[in-house]
């Protein structure tokens, strides 16, 4: 178990034309905290002079990078400063910083590495979840689910407290945008850290829904997740393809003995789809075994080196 007293503990606070919120954000987190950082990811308003005047520490992007940059600046600042456990939090509101003890809890019990915030597992955080978010939320994390060990019920929530054991595997180039979350819970996940869920309720009122439309943003974050579930787990993503091939074979068979009963083969065009698919079906469970193998032995590499890195 770890000392609250004698460990270093940082809330950062990815943020960028957050200047109605940011203040309060920061004097909040500043409670639960030893430090506040706030990376200012090319704001055009005051953000930037908000946080100083509130009290954090200010890093500032000259341009927009995107979320997933402005999250390896503050890990690199986490190193530079000896922090021990560093909480992400958005800056527009959304989370309650009062959350942050129930949050770190786990870590400092050493019950796990990462802990991420999630409103399913809050009754009154679920409640006042907007449908629209809810139905988004749960096709994401179920498309990042697939790539990782075990199921994530929040994917897209960015409230997570991180042990200082973790920060190197994040240190490489991220996702710039929101898909960042998948990213690096998948990161997270090969590199054998431990992870849980902690239920937390989240504030809409007055929110937009992203910087980027809603319906971008999702099938943005989607396609991100289906490209980590390609990279992360091969077998599963070939293997669903194959299997998917060979549904199709049997259903053309089906409908064209339905279609033409009285014909002993099949029409010249439905055979020439059904031999397509039929290779395609081999040739996605031949790359599914074989990537699946590599990527085994490409994961206890990567794990081999975390805990190199580590000790």
């Amino acid at each position: 178990m770890l000392d609250r007293n004698k460990i270093k503990v940082a809330v950062a606070i990815p943020a960028k034309n957050e200047q109605r919120t940011i203040g309060s954000i920061v004097m909040l987190s500043k409670k639960h905290a030893d430090k506040v950082l706030v990376v200012n990811d090319g704001s055009t308003d005051k953000t930037a002079l908000v946080a100083l005047l509130a009290g954090a520490e200010v890093l500032s992007h000259k341009y927009n990078k995107g979320k997933g940059a402005a999250i390896v600046t503050a890990l690199k600042w986490a190193v530079k400063e000896n922090i021990d456990i560093i909480i992400f939090i958005d800056g527009d509101g959304q989370h309650d910083p009062g959350a942050i003890p129930d949050l770190i809890k786990p870590i400092l019990w050493d019950d796990t590495d990462i802990s991420i915030g999630s409103r399913w597992h809050h009754e009154q955080g679920l409640r006042e979840m907007p449908f629209h978010r809810m139905l988004g939320n749960w096709v994401l994390s179920t498309a990042t689910s697939l790539s990782l060990s075990k199921m994530i019920r929040d994917s897209q929530s960015g409230y997570r407290a991180f042990h200082r054991r973790t920060f190197p595997a994040f240190m490489q180039a991220m996702e710039i945008g929101f898909a960042v979350e998948s990213e690096m819970i998948a990161l997270a996940d090969k590199a054998g850290f431990r992870w849980k869920e902690v239920g937390i309720k989240a504030s809409y009122f007055g929110l937009d829904a992203n910087t980027e439309s809603s319906w971008y943003h999702g099938f943005t974050v989607l396609g991100k997740a289906l490209r980590l579930l390609r990279l992360q787990k091969p077998g599963r993503f070939f293997g669903a393809l194959s299997v998917f091939s060979f549904f199709l074979v049997i259903t053309l068979a089906f409908w064209g003995k339905t279609a033409y009963p009285d014909e002993k083969l099949l029409p010249l065009w439905m055979l020439y789809f059904v031999a397509f698919f039929i290779i395609t079906g081999g040739f996605f469970m031949f790359a599914a075994i074989m990537l699946s193998g590599m990527n085994r032995i490409s994961e206890r590499i990567f794990k081999s080196v975390m805990q190199l890195i580590e000790r």
